[in-house]
């Protein structure tokens, strides 16, 4: 799973996805463990990204602005989620 920097950093901050490994000590992109809430979010918000930027090149203004949306959404519960994370330690 790719996540953007700054929900990576969170994500780590909260010790919930260790340092991805170099090289081919990675065992493709799915974690060994059922994925977190703050997770989902982190990588929902980054594909509506790619695809809101595949949406707006192709001039699909709709879909652009729904994935914004999405995109805006997920930003916001990777906040929450991180926020109370960090209360529940």
């Amino acid at each position: 799973m790719r996540m953007k920097p700054k929900a990576r950093k969170l994500v780590q901050a909260q010790k919930l996805v260790p340092s991805e490994p170099d090289g081919d000590e990675r065992d493709g992109d799915t974690p060994d463990r059922p994925m977190t809430a703050l997770e989902a979010a982190a990588f929902i918000e980054s594909m509506a990204a790619e695809l809101r930027t595949m949406a707006r090149a192709t001039k699909l203004e709709i879909l652009s602005y729904f994935l914004e949306m999405t995109r805006i959404e997920a930003s916001a519960e990777v906040e929450r989620q991180a926020k109370s994370n960090g209360k529940a330690q």
